[in-house]
């Protein structure tokens, strides 16, 4: 009988069937679970478990959610800012902020310059006189001590230099001499000589002259002669008168300047001869100091006659001041770099540097800044700049650094310009300037006090952000996200011009 009404449903029209459906009650879905239950009581217990399972998962959600808000609630509570005022004519700004702690640390600028090492003492050592190398007792490179013999140079021209020179000293000498007994000279006992002869002359005429007048006055010779013998008196006279001015003149040439010309020139051949002695004690060169036998560098002029050979060999010619040989000092060495023309403001003499390089990598070498030249040096680029040597002056060097340091390495030279052991610094977003574009930073000691608008002064700019004075250790107020409307055009311009006072 069960089976008869069931094939009766199947057969029905689905028209039928649809109508049914809209006319009869909606069936209660417990109800139909309890007759599930009731038919089929485990299909009845997985349905209640799958439905359990999926309500879980929402509840652990909720009450996660709800856990967050309850915490943030607490801490907003807690940690939001106090509220202040703003400053007259700013526009308002978000108020997510955070307090940056701020305490005294050390504060520097530097600069980056490339140069090498160089010796502090370096000595050229070059030929004293003209001559031939005789002997080379060093090579470049080698350490030589202090007395140490270098090499020696032939005095074979220097030796005729120092015979010439002792020919002309015998010669000057033998004028001063005479200058200085000058009454017993040749040209002075000649002169005398000649002096005497006119006076017998005259004083002989003289008497023929008062002969002739008797015997004039007796008739016995005529006027005439008488007038021969007075003219030929007053010849004499004139002779005797010449005869006095040539003995003067000769004494007066062993006198005064003559003499002093003649002990100058004598002094002046003393010297020479003095100075070629000097020379010819130099021609064994021994080395001044400890040091390192270095080629020395190229010069303009050529100082050899074969300015091809870049290094010395016996039996070559030399002249005078040629440089041989270049002796440094190892245990003073000091860096050289360059600087250019915009960041030379900025150096000065006795500022701190410090020296690293690639040759001596992990040796950090610490010195000062001595000298900064005046001098400029253009750039072979077109469009450089000009350029300024500096010398920095490094510490003496231990012995395992003198044994890793060379000379002629590179060098990265790292220059304190600017260095505050215990300064303050604040990022630029923490400074703000009020209506009369004067700095000030929201300030409390600690997170418990009440934020206070603080007047800063500003410095420079440094590798933390801005240095700023008139504040102590605690917490400065800095804004994550500033969201600030466009001032107004002349508000904009006073931020700006007080925005560049920080630098």
């Amino acid at each position: 009988m069960t089976d008869r009404p069931r094939r009766f449903r199947e057969q029905r029209p689905k028209q039928v069937t649809e109508l049914a459906s809209e006319q009869l009650p909606k069936r209660d879905p417990e109800r139909a679970s309890k007759r599930v239950s009731r038919r089929d009581p485990e299909r009845a217990s997985k349905r209640a478990s799958k439905r359990v399972s999926s309500k879980r998962p929402i509840r652990v959600v909720l009450g996660v959610v709800l856990c967050l808000l309850l915490v943030c609630g607490i801490a907003f509570a807690v940690l939001r800012p106090l509220p202040f005022s703003l400053p007259i004519g700013s526009s308002p700004v978000s108020t997510d902020v955070r307090w940056l702690p701020v305490e005294p640390q050390l504060l520097e600028n530097r600069i980056g310059l490339v140069g090498r090492i160089e010796p502090a003492a370096r000595l050229l050592i070059t030929a004293p006189f003209e001559g031939t190398i005789k002997e080379i007792a060093v090579t470049e490179g080698s350490h030589v001590q202090s007395g140490q013999l270098l090499l020696t140079i032939n005095t074979g021209q220097l030796e005729i230099q120092i015979r010439q020179v002792w020919a002309e000293l015998l010669k000057a000498q033998s004028n001063v001499e005479k200058m200085s007994d000058w009454e017993r000279s040749d040209d002075v006992v000649r002169a005398r000589r000649a002096l005497a002869n006119a006076e017998m002359s005259l004083n002989s005429t003289k008497s023929k002259l008062a002969e002739a007048r008797r015997l004039y006055e007796k008739g016995f010779i005529p006027r005439q002669e008488v007038e021969e013998m007075e003219e030929r008196i007053h010849s004499l006279e004139l002779e005797v008168a010449a005869a006095k001015s040539e003995l003067q003149a000769a004494r007066d040439r062993g006198r005064g300047e003559n003499l002093q010309v003649a002990e100058l020139e004598l002094a002046n051949v003393k010297a020479r001869a003095q100075t070629l002695q000097n020379l010819f004690k130099q021609q064994e060169l021994y080395a001044p100091f400890d040091g390192v036998i270095l080629r020395p560098k190229k010069t303009s002029e050529d100082y050899t006659e074969n300015s091809n050979n870049a290094t010395l060999q016996v039996g070559q010619a030399v002249k005078q001041d040629a440089p041989l040989l270049e002796l440094s000092n190892m245990e003073r060495i000091e860096a050289m770099g360059r600087v250019e023309e915009a960041d030379l403001h900025q150096l000065a003499v006795k500022m701190p540097v410090e020296i690293t390089g690639e040759g001596f990598e992990g040796i950090v070498l610490n010195g000062q800044i001595v000298n900064v030249s005046s001098q400029g040096k253009k750039s072979d680029m077109y469009g450089g700049g000009t350029t300024y040597d500096v010398s920095v002056s490094i510490d003496p060097l231990s012995p395992e650094q003198q044994a890793r340091v060379r000379i002629g390495m590179s060098a990265r030279l790292s220059i304190v310009t600017y260095r505050v052991k215990e300064g303050f610094a604040l990022p630029s977003e923490a400074v703000q300037y009020d209506e009369n574009g004067q700095p000030f930073v929201i300030y409390r000691q600690s997170m418990n006090d009440k934020p206070k608008r603080v007047a800063v002064k500003t410095g420079r700019a440094v590798l933390q952000g801005v240095e700023v004075f008139g504040i102590e250790p605690g917490y400065v107020q800095l804004p994550e996200q500033a969201i600030e409307e466009p001032p107004p055009p002349g508000q904009r311009n006073m931020q700006r011009d007080a925005g560049g006072g920080l630098g």
